[in-house]
Order: C-alpha cells, then sequence, then structure tokens
C-alpha cells in the first residue's frame, strides 16, 4: 500500500481489498484500474456512488460495460496480488484530488476521481465512453458537499472557501452564544459533518449509519432507548446511531 494510507477511510480500504478479490478472480496478479472500478461500483453506498446516480450513470450498467473487457489469466499467480502500475496512479491522483479539495481524507469520491484524472486505463475508457468525465465528476461532488455547508463569511469566494474550511461546523460558531441559541443537528460520528434524517450513509465521508431493522429509516443519533420515525418501534440505542 503507498505513503497515506492512514488517509483513507474505512470504505476505501474495502473497496481496494474487492478489488484484490476481482484480480483473483481472473487468476491475475496485479489489481488494475478496471478491478478497482468494479469495486468501486460494487461497494454502492459511497459518494462516488452517489455522484454517478445523480449524473445519470448506471452503476449496473457501467460494471457490465467494465467486465466485458475483463480478460482471465491461464495460471492463477503462486505470490501476493499487488497494485498494478495504473492503479497506483489512479490512486496518486485520488490523494492530488483529496488535496484540492482541502481534505484531509480519502474517500470514494476522491478514488473514483483518480480514476478518471489517471487519464487512462479500461476504467478510464468506459466511464469516458458512459459521459462521466472528470469535471462533471469534480462539479457533481463539489455541489453535494456544498449542499449542506454553511454560509461562507462576507468577502469569501462561495463554493472553494466552504471547501478549504476543514473545521467542523461547530467549530466555525461565531461565539459560544451563538452555539447556545440553537440546537445542535445531527452529525456523522466518523466526519463531523451535519446528517440529513433521510440519508443512509453520510454524503461527505461514506460512513453508513445505524438503521431501523423493520423499515429502514435512518435512526438519528440519540443515547438511550428511541422509537423509530418511520414505523413507531422501539429502538434500544445504546450503541449509538
Amino acid at each position: 500500500m503507498p505513503d497515506g494510507r492512514e488517509r483513507l477511510t474505512p470504505r476505501v480500504r474495502r473497496v481496494l481489498a474487492m478489488a484484490e478479490d476481482e484480480a483473483a478472480g481472473l487468476r491475475l496478479s496485479e489489481v488494475g484500474t478496471e478491478h478497482v472500478l468494479l469495486a468501486l461500483l460494487r461497494e454502492g453506498r459511497g459518494l462516488a456512488t452517489r455522484a454517478l446516480h445523480e449524473l445519470g450513470a448506471d452503476p449496473a450498467e457501467l460494471s457490465q460495460r467494465m467486465r466485458m473487457r475483463l480478460v482471465p489469466a491461464d495460471i492463477a499467480p503462486a505470490g501476493p496480488i499487488g497494485l498494478g502500475p495504473d492503479a497506483r496512479a489512479a490512486l496518486r491522483m485520488a490523494h492530488s484530488e483529496a488535496a484540492r479539495l482541502h481534505h484531509d481524507y480519502l474517500g470514494t469520491e476522491h478514488l473514483l476521481l483518480g480514476l478518471l484524472r489517471n487519464g487512462e486505463g479500461p476504467a478510464f475508457v468506459v466511464l469516458n465512453g458512459a459521459g462521466v468525465t472528470l469535471s462533471r465528476v469534480r462539479q457533481q461532488i463539489v455541489r453535494i458537499m456544498n449542499e449542506a455547508a454553511p454560509e461562507p463569511p462576507i468577502g469569501s469566494s462561495g463554493a472553494v472557501s466552504m471547501l478549504r474550511d476543514r473545521r467542523r461546523p461547530i467549530d466555525r460558531l461565531p461565539d459560544g452564544e451563538a452555539r447556545d441559541s440553537a440546537p445542535e443537528p445531527e452529525r456523522c460520528g466518523h466526519c463531523g459533518r451535519v446528517r440529513r434524517a433521510e440519508w443512509r450513509f453520510c454524503a461527505y465521508c461514506g460512513e453508513r449509519w445505524t438503521c431501523c431493522e423493520r423499515c429502514d429509516t435512518p435512526l438519528p443519533s440519540l443515547p438511550g432507548v428511541r422509537f423509530c420515525p418511520g414505523c413507531g418501534i422501539m429502538v434500544n440505542s445504546d450503541d449509538g446511531g
């Protein structure tokens, strides 16, 4: 794994492990961008998948197009499977995209951008062939991230200033009085961003939240026993939402 592994979100670590499984299933010794894309589409719960959906790209169709280009090897490798040159380059580009957005973590959205910014390889060809370009994905990810962002200070440059401030929203309140004047909104336990009641996963870091076992409604992060806002069943939440 290249330097910067500690910045990978749990979801991206899972995607890379799934990419190794994809390569192993084809008896290949290296993970290519095609395997990373397939794993990204299979995982299906991160910000990258949401961006693809909102751009009108069908993950199932993308996966089918990608699998049509796969060629299995005749003999399975004897040693461990590692990232190939294109996959390593895409991961480096993903780190660059995270830095470009002033993010100190690497999520599925950055991984998707890395596959596109790499500019070559099977994943790039399939994505571009479906109309999923680097500029379109960049714009969509910024749009998603700014949906719940606070208003920028006077004189700031709009969306860019929002992305540059990596502090949690609570840390950007002007003073203690402002903190007490409004109820604290629900936040993601992983990245601290404001969460929406209808979201089943964090739109910023991809963390999946606990949902009701009966109706699959996302449960708010409140201590103790509570009722599901969707079906009304009593839910024990001692371990958090």
